[in-house]
């Protein structure tokens, strides 16, 4: 992240001013100024013509300007600025430079490193960069700078007051050397945020998926403009142009932490001024030429301002100015709507009265509903959330043995790669194989805690399209522990092709869950009946899909197969009887039916159906595929054909 690289506007306001103050002070002998942009011309040549017909204008004669573009910093590597250094010493070796002004990081880190080969004794002004890419420690004796401070924290903070809901930060950043430096450093100072904001990077794509990307994020998304460099893919040749399209392609508010950026699109907030940063540049620059040590002239860095708003973007995003922090200021204020339809308005205000009764009654009514309807989802939601706990909580034990084994195996792994080392000629490549068999104990240790992650997640249900062949693998695999603790054989069987329905993962696993640990209580631990749960799926007729979780236990009272979906009803000894009630709830929601009946061979079924998505069809008959999970080769009785 080179900041403000390529707002060149406040380059040439400089240049300006500084020809301006110089007039009145400067020699008869012309001042040669040197100035290193950070990436290339093609982000400012224009900029360059301006300034130096200004500079003509105002000091004829009195100073001269030079240029150059440091096109190294878009690459990976930059092997070569020495070659670019020595070209800069061989340009002026006969051309005294009495003043080196660099924009943005890329430059002023060049400088620095190649600063006793080129210009040892030439003063220095590091202009427009992160104080963290040039610390005071980094001077010499003739470097000064006028640095900039983001406190990346802040303004999370900041978004998070006006925008409460927040949960998604995505930030927009190119990918050069420089930026990938900032990357790293935003994730580490955000560190403090990661249980309350899910960073989403978009670094590594090209400029017309960054477009897309967007305008799809999830609900609760914000988005933090940082910078893009010109390499990449797909960039227009001007940033103004960038951000217009990203503003207009954007489902989320924007916001940044220069006000370079307020009234392009950004929402605003807290800032670096662009105007103070400009005055300090010309200040020093002035002391500079006109005889002051450089040293002498080190300043703090450039904070945040007074929050600034462009109230258009406010009344986009439905902000209250009443949210806002203390003391903002609010910009770019459109003429009301009063102001310029007055008579437009009193005509129809008289037609709104005469209907208003019956429009405030209606609404009034509809947002009765909506809010009850949003109370009852939220409820469900959270009852949804503590029964996964307690059902993790029951898995507890096994899912810690699951763990112990392969964290066991690593120590054991850890231990006889130690004595090999110590021994004196280890053995390498015995070494490399117990090397890869702590890696995989490592993944598999992972995976235990990734299915558990996703288990115990809470999160407002999202509609997205739900493999359901997938979803009963996890759950079957999630529950392989328990069910070997319990001495019971998991087993799927599983249509092709993999039924595909609209829904929300964590919940619908949430019902295959309960539904499988049901059918596990109800084997027991009794060893006479055969201690087998098939989990099945299958396409039916009417476009729909369709689960079923069968046991060999006991079955279900003829009498009470319907009371066992009710709240509270439940058949154990220590049930609370809300598993079920959940599972229907759930099912109900996303538009599905879910039944349980007792399976003439002993030992019940629950099933539930769900809408096959738009455009796939369903026969008019089950095709159900044996899977290779344990338990596959399980032949059911030939009355339950339709079963398997």
């Amino acid at each position: 992240m080179a900041f403000g690289v390529r707002r060149l506007r406040r380059c040439l306001l400089t240049a300006v001013l500084l020809g301006a103050a110089l007039t009145a002070s400067a020699s008869e002998a012309p001042k040669r100024v040197l100035i290193i942009h950070s990436f290339g011309p093609e982000f400012g040549d224009f900029a360059a013509k301006a300034l130096r017909s200004e500079l003509d204008r105002q000091l004829p004669g009195r100073i001269e300007l030079y240029e150059s573009w440091l096109v190294s910093a878009r690459f990976a590597t930059s092997d070569e600025d020495p070659a670019f250094a020595s070209y800069l010493k061989a340009l002026f070796e006969d051309r005294a430079l009495d003043l080196i002004i660099t924009f943005g990081a890329p430059a002023a880190n060049f400088l620095q490193i190649h600063r006793q080969s080129m210009f040892p004794q030439v003063p220095a002004l590091l202009a427009d960069v992160e104080e963290r890419r040039v610390p005071p420690s980094s001077f010499t004796s003739n470097d000064t700078a006028v640095a900039i401070a983001v406190d990346f924290p802040a303004i999370v903070d900041h978004i998070q007051h006006l925008l409460p809901n927040t949960r998604n930060l995505a930030v927009i950043i190119g990918n050069s050397p420089i930026e990938k430096f900032w990357v790293g450093a935003i994730g580490r100072s955000l560190q403090v945020y990661r249980d309350r904001i899910n960073l989403i990077w978009l670094n590594e794509m090209s400029f017309d998926e960054l477009l897309v990307r967007v305008g799809n994020l999830p609900p609760g998304s914000a988005i933090f403009y940082v910078v893009l460099s010109p390499e990449v893919v797909g960039m227009p040749p001007d940033e103004d142009q960038a951000l217009a399209k990203l503003h207009a392609a954007a489902n989320a508010p924007m916001f940044s932490y220069t006000d370079a950026y307020l009234g392009k699109g950004i929402v605003g907030g807290p800032l670096i001024s662009s105007e103070e940063q400009s005055r300090k540049i010309v200040n020093l620059a002035v002391r500079i030429l006109t005889g002051e040590p450089a040293a002498s002239l080190r300043i703090a860095p450039v904070h945040f301002a007074s929050p600034r708003y462009d109230a258009r973007e406010l009344d986009r995003w439905r902000i209250k100015q009443s949210a806002l922090p203390p003391a903002s200021t609010v910009l770019f204020r459109e003429p009301s709507v009063w102001a310029r339809y007055a008579w437009q308005i009193t005509a129809a205000g008289i037609l709104f009265l005469v209907e208003s009764a019956l429009i405030i009654r209606l609404l009034y009514e509809r947002r009765g509903r909506q809010s009850a309807e949003i109370e009852s989802h939220q409820r469900m939601a959270e009852l949804a959330h503590m029964n996964r706990r307690a059902t993790v909580g029951e898995l507890s034990g096994a899912i810690a043995h699951e763990l112990n084994q392969p964290l066991g195996a690593i120590l054991r792994n850890s231990e006889a790669a130690e004595l090999m080392l110590d021994s004196g000629a280890p053995d390498m490549a015995e070494l490399k194989e117990i090397i890869r068999d702590i890696k995989n104990d490592d993944e598999r240790a992972g995976e235990v805690i990734r299915r558990l992650r996703r288990m115990l997640a809470k999160a407002p249900l999202e509609q997205q399209e739900v493999d359901l062949n997938s979803v009963v693998n996890e759950v079957f695999a999630f529950l392989s522990a328990q069910a070997l603790a319990r001495g019971v054989t998991l087993s799927t069987r599983l249509t092709s092709p993999s039924p595909s329905v609209s829904g929300d993962r964590i919940q619908l696993q949430q019902v295959i869950l309960n539904l499988v640990m049901n059918a596990m209580d109800a084997l027991g631990t009794g060893g006479g009946r055969e201690r087998t749960v098939i989990g099945q799926t299958a396409l039916v007729a009417g476009g729909l899909a369709e689960v079923s979780i069968l046991d060999f236990g006991s079955g279900l009272p003829p009498d009470k197969t319907k009371q066992i979906f009710q709240p509270f009803f439940t058949t154990k000894v220590s049930g609370m009887g809300m598993g079920l009630s959940i599972a229907r709830t759930i099912i109900e929601r996303h538009g599905g039916r879910i039944w349980a009946e007792n399976r003439p061979t002993g030992g019940a079924a629950f099933r539930f159906t769900l809408p096959l998505l738009k455009g796939r069809k369903a026969p008019g008959t089950l095709d159900v595929a044996a899977s290779a999970s344990p338990g596959a080769a399980l032949t059911p009785p030939a009355n339950e054909s339709q079963l398997g």
